[in-house]
């Protein structure tokens, strides 16, 4: 999965990953013959670009951001699990060129820890005594122990230990809270040589999995992958060598070049399928800084757009502050994903995409992200049949939400599953079927089950009208919801009917005719919900008609 990904990427990648690469919030220490200090804050309401970097003085220095942005990306530790100074971990960069610490560990009681960790350790890397450390440091053997590098990490912790004191003066007086970073000028080739080292020793899941094969180093990635003594699900039981498979050290070094660019990705990673490649779809989330991929397929077909635009349009004549709701025309699959996210899942399904939904949401709710989401991810990677999957479950998202009380959101869900069927090539004509239907209650015409099942919406969004609670809930439906045969349903209207017949003008042919033809059913079957919802939903024919004056 990992090298299809890295196949099909032909962008600099370690070029994207310094252009989205924001610094944390701290003071920034360059050393040189002499000692710059700058202080970095991310106003996140900002686009990186506009980010100040600034010195102790307030003058904007962004031309020393990118210097700091390269030296902090290579220097920082994987995570605190694999940090250079265990057991205390004070420590969260990788190489003698760099130091992080938090702030209120940069005191004079840690100098000597700081010394003996950063520069000691990192001199000769004597402390990494397992055998498979052993077999990954001679292969940098010769670099670790040559002179002028010798010489060069004793110029650096003097330096360190020169400016010391000075440094802790001015974390107290800038009131330092949160990170302080020191560089020593060095190019970025010297960063990267000695954080290579840092990575060959913990990049991998386990050290202990580390093996020597013809000269090269082999491990099991740490990238995506749970495996340790708690959770060994992956491991082959049944074989000599248990690990799920290894990869060489210089493919690794890829894969985490690729995690890092993907944390700072906001949308699927997608590429076009070519004449030699197939195209690929990706989704992640951030956990704990860093990129988990919860999703990868294959794709032979990928393109923007649909081949037809889909039209969501407004059947039932839904109104928004007295306006009718506008039509929509969606042309891409991105944009046909976001509008079903928008009115059947309420624009909450990106944060519950994967993993378990957020348990606050309403029962009900929740097992209908559960149930639909994968049509969700199949429509992102352009499978248009999924789009279709939705006209099973259409009805349970009207309920939803009329029992949330919002007969605005059910009725958009409405139009929604109207449009799909219109898509898929169904015939769909509300107000073609209401003119019909008032056209046969005026002439007290036979009417077929969809008309009926409308005409009962209709009618019983009249009634319901006349009620004079000061609020009313959708929970007045109810009744009708739960009614399972045309014969039960019938009961209710009638009942609602003489609830509300005093409010009814005595020669309002229309509805009494309506009535009539309601309660002439003689079939005894299966309410049609999805069919009583839209004409309980769609604007109403149902008024009485008043004479203009003259």
């Amino acid at each position: 999965m990992l090298f299809d990904i890295l196949d099909r990427i032909d962008f600099d990648l370690q070029r994207a990953i310094f252009d989205n690469y924001v610094l944390k919030d701290g003071l920034y220490v360059k050393i040189c013959k002499n000692i710059e200090y700058f202080i970095f804050k991310n106003d996140k309401k900002e686009d990186k670009k506009q980010l100040l970097f600034k010195d102790l003085n307030g003058n904007i220095r962004n031309d020393e951001y990118e210097w700091f942005v390269k030296r902090d990306y290579l220097s920082g530790y994987l995570n605190s699990n694999k940090a250079i100074d265990p057991p205390k971990k004070k420590i969260h960069s990788n190489n003698y060129l760099a130091l992080f610490v938090k702030a209120t560990e940069f005191i004079p009681e840690n100098k000597q820890h700081f010394v003996e960790k950063l520069f000691d350790n990192l001199k000769t890397f004597d402390s990494f005594s397992k055998s498979q450390e052993k077999e990954v440091l001679k292969q940098y053997k010769n670099y670790i122990y040559n002179e002028e590098r010798q010489e060069n990490v004793e110029r650096k912790k003097e330096l360190f230990l020169k400016y010391f004191d000075e440094i802790v003066r001015v974390i107290k007086e800038k009131e330092i809270k949160n990170y302080v970073k020191i560089f020593f000028d060095e190019p970025v080739e010297k960063y990267k040589k000695e954080s290579e080292i840092y990575y060959a020793l913990k990049i991998y899941n386990k050290i202990e999995t580390v093996r020597e094969i013809e000269g090269k180093i082999y491990g099991l990635s740490d990238f995506n992958m749970g495996l340790n003594q708690k959770k060994p699900y992956l491991e082959h039981k049944t074989r000599g060598f248990p690990l799920p498979f290894m990869v060489e050290k210089d493919k690794i070094f890829e894969i985490k070049k690729l995690f890092d660019y993907l944390k700072n990705l906001k949308e699927p990673l997608k590429y076009e399928p070519a004449a030699t490649a197939p195209g690929i779809y990706l989704h992640k989330h951030n956990e704990n800084d860093h990129a988990v991929i919860d999703d990868f397929d294959i794709l032979v077909f990928v393109e923007d757009s649909l081949s037809e635009k889909f039209e969501y349009k407004n059947y039932i004549g839904l109104t928004s502050d007295g306006r009718a709701v506008e039509n929509r025309e969606i042309t891409t699959y991105e944009g046909l994903y976001k509008l079903i996210d928008e009115i059947f899942n309420n624009s909450l399904l990106e944060n519950n995409f994967y993993g378990d939904v957020y348990s606050k949401l309403p029962n009900d709710f929740q097992n209908l992200i559960y149930l639909t989401r994968d049509l969700a991810k199949n429509i992102l990677k352009r499978d248009i049949d999924s789009l279709f999957g939705y006209l099973r479950f259409g009805l349970d998202f009207i309920l939803h939400y009329i029992r949330q009380n919002s007969l605005f959101k059910a009725a958009e869900a409405v139009n929604l599953i109207l449009s799909i069927k219109a898509y898929k090539g169904e015939n769909v004509d509300i107000k073609g079927t209401l003119e019909k239907i008032e056209e046969k209650v005026k002439n007290l015409e036979g009417l077929n089950s969809d008309e009926w099942h409308i005409l009962s919406g209709q009618v019983i969004k009249y009634l319901l009208d006349k009620s004079k609670k000061s609020e009313k809930k959708a929970d007045m439906i109810e009744p009708f919801l739960r009614a399972g045969k045309t014969k039960k349903l019938k009961q209710e209207i009638e009942m609602l009917y003489f609830k509300y017949k005093h409010e009814i003008p005595l020669n309002f042919t229309k509805l009494n005719n309506a009535i009539a033809l309601i309660m002439a059913k003689e079939e005894n079957e299966k309410v049609d919900k999805e069919k009583l919802l839209i004409g309980l939903l769609s604007i109403m024919f149902l008024e009485k008609k008043t004479r203009k004056r003259c």
